[in-house]
């Protein structure tokens, strides 16, 4: 019996070894193991994000092969421009792989979750980079979890991308596909194990644009996404052009710009079913109510650089009825026929629609195990924000083209030996007898010392109902002009002061630099600085400062509250939900308001130091300030009538007071 007990204990024991081994093992390899995806072994991670925002197009990067952010609601900046409007130019761009294994097609696709993230997206910034904002990440399609039946290429991407504020590039992201044969995974454990070749191996983007959506416009508006055209130069410019009776008579434009099948584009054409916010029937560029455009851009992505070099071999396009929904479907309709698909036709004049632009190369002979492709590309915005249409087209070759050469020369082109880049730009109130009289711009004097400076731009903005920043230029100053150089302050560093202010507006500032005419060895033209550049981009809401002797100046702003005052959000969205703003000011950094009907009801309390500014980068709060959102307690509009306030500090003491709220 005791030797039975004795065998017993050491199968147990046994037993507990094999799970404690097992389960350390395990530990090794799913320490970052997805919440969302628990079901799969291996190295996934969650899915995860960081934010290109340094250049005049801003937009977001995924670990899993995504381009861009194609959310219905609270969307993020995806192929934003400029940068800080909200105005979006991309839905998704989806990474495509495909090739053939033991005879028949595969493809893995961003659209059907078929890349699993292994690795959280990581930034740097600055002298670490080669640009001034570089991410990485990596992901694969060994595991996919979320992509039953998915057949598996074993495929590893390492991707990096770039962005730059300098004018030169600030319009396009570039992006490094590093893409790996790692093998399958053959017994489950979400790690490859099997080597797997890959014949006739393609490298594709597929570009959904929905050219453009602005934060007040629904995913699926007309102006949105149900009017775009997209198109690949595998034809001379001018031979499609004149379909387009905007970009009709300008041949000798395009006289030296090559056909350029590297590159899919899309733009905002002309929907026949929808009339321009300006009454006219041809929406082509969008046109606002006063006639400017809103969508002047082109959409553009371009394959730079392969390595081991493939050929140039497709582009096709379908819309949101008849994306392919299989691997065949796939091949007999995107990649199989290598031909460059002219526009659609209808009538004899371009289709507008919802397309997505399907830009193919390959094929590579073989990808073996353990082999990789590096396919380098760039995803921009060309505008010409006054003219639109054929202007715009050239902006985007040039910018394509000044991609290609960073790629060209391994990046090594000196930024800082180009331009001076942004000046570090401080604002603060100007305070004239205890009241704010202006804001003052100051920004540092080292940045005029560069060999290619000649001017600085300083710029006041203030957003418009669409969301987009429209800029005013305050001043000018240029090296051997008359008003060369600005005045100086007693930090030795130039100043100016804007006295055109009404306290409780949002008001952005910015100094830009800008150079001679560059020639390097290709045309840069004039280097600006991005106006967005953190160093010098600065946003304010001026405000008295906070009081420190008595309750006596307390104001309510506006009173009595309209419902279009400026201050407001005329045009709430999810990316910016608040809509009313109603200030308390001039109060001590210790005050709490509470609100009250002239019945005596409590209604809500607020404080200083607080905001209800909402979905912005910035924070607009000051310590003598403070805001409601005309919400009460229960979370209903407080109806319009005379309201009550008592102001309670610890520092100066208590004061009473009306106002009136009208609808």
């Amino acid at each position: 019996m005791f030797t039975n007990l004795k065998k017993i204990k050491q199968i147990v024991l046994l037993l507990l070894l094999m799970v404690v081994l097992t389960f350390a093992a395990d530990q090794y390899k799913t320490s970052s193991l997805s919440k969302s995806a628990k079901a799969a072994a291996g190295p996934i991670v969650d899915n995860n994000y960081k934010w290109h925002k340094v250049g005049r197009m801003w937009t977001r990067i995924t670990n899993y092969g995504m381009l861009g952010d194609d959310a219905y609601t609270d969307r993020t900046p995806s192929g934003d421009y400029p940068g800080g409007s909200g105005n979006s130019y991309l839905y998704r761009g989806s990474l495509w792989l495909s090739g053939f294994v033991d005879g028949t097609f595969h493809v893995t696709k961003v659209e059907d979750s078929e890349y699993s993230p292994i690795d959280s997206v990581h930034q740097i910034f600055g002298d670490e980079t080669l640009a001034d904002s570089e991410i990485w990440t990596k992901y694969y399609d060994v595991s996919t979890p979320l992509a039953a039946g998915h057949f598996p290429l074993g495929l590893e991407i390492t991707e990096r991308s770039y962005a730059w504020s300098a004018s030169y590039a600030a319009d396009f992201v570039i992006y490094e596909y590093t893409i790996k044969n790692i093998g399958i995974d053959s017994d489950g454990d979400g790690y490859p194990d099997q080597d797997q070749t890959i014949d006739n191996f393609y490298f594709t983007m597929r570009l959904d644009g929905d050219v453009s959506k602005l934060t007040t416009w629904d995913a699926e508006y007309a102006f949105s996404n149900q009017d775009d055209i997209t198109m690949a130069n595998g034809v001379p410019w001018t031979d499609w052009l004149s379909y387009f009776p905007e970009m009709t008579g300008y041949d000798d434009l395009f006289a030296e710009a090559p056909v350029d099948s590297s590159m899919v584009f899309m733009f905002d054409g002309d929907n026949p079913d929808v009339v321009a916010d300006n009454g006219q029937d041809n929406d082509f560029g969008n046109p606002s109510a006063d006639g400017t455009l809103q969508t002047p851009g082109f959409l553009v992505f371009r394959i730079l650089k392969t390595e081991p070099q493939m050929p140039k071999h497709s582009f096709h396009q379908c819309n949101i009825y008849n994306d392919p929904t299989s691997d065949k479907e796939t091949w007999d309709r995107m990649i199989g026929k290598p031909v460059y698909e002219p526009l659609l036709l209808i009538n004899g004049a371009p289709f507008p629609y919802d397309y997505r632009g399907i830009l193919t190369y390959g094929p590579l002979d073989q990808l073996a195990p353990g082999d990789s492709v590096k396919v380098t590309c760039a995803l921009g915005v060309g505008c010409d924000e006054e003219r639109g249409g054929v202007y715009s087209i050239l902006d985007m070759i040039k910018d394509m083209d000044v991609a290609k050469f960073l790629v060209d020369n391994n990046y090594e082109i000196s930024a800082e030996a180009l331009s001076p880049g942004a000046p570090v730009v401080d604002i603060s109130p100007s305070v004239v007898d205890g009241v704010t009289k202006g804001i003052r711009i100051q920004w540092d004097k080292e940045t005029s010392l560069h060999p290619k400076f000649k001017t600085y731009k300083v710029s006041k903005g203030q957003k418009t109902g669409t969301g987009a920043i429209a800029w005013e230029t305050l001043a000018t100053y240029t090296i051997d002009e008359d008003n060369w150089p600005p005045s100086e302050n007693e930090n030795g560093k130039f100043e100016m002061i804007d006295e055109d202010i009404i306290n409780g507006l949002v008001y952005y500032y910015s100094v830009q630099t800008q150079t001679e005419d560059v020639q390097y060895p290709i045309p840069f033209g004039v280097i600006e600085s991005s106006i967005t550049d953190q160093l010098s981009f600065n946003v304010i809401s001026p405000s008295n400062p906070e009081a420190t002797d008595n309750l006596d100046r307390v104001k309510v702003v506006p009173n009595p509250y309209i419902g279009s005052a400026r201050w407001n959000n005329s045009t709430p969205s999810s990316n910016s939900p608040w809509e009313h703003r109603l200030q308390f000011t001039n109060l001590p950094g210790d005050a709490e308001v509470k609100i009250f009907t002239l019945d005596g009801d409590y209604i809500a309390s607020v404080y200083a130091n607080e905001t209800v500014i909402l979905g912005e980068d910035f924070n607009v709060a000051t310590a003598s300030v403070a805001e409601w959102d005309l919400m009460t307690r229960n979370n209903q509009e407080a109806a319009p009538g005379i309201y009550l306030f008592v102001i309670d500090s610890k520092s100066l003491g208590s004061t009473t007071g009306k106002f009136v709220i009208v609808r």
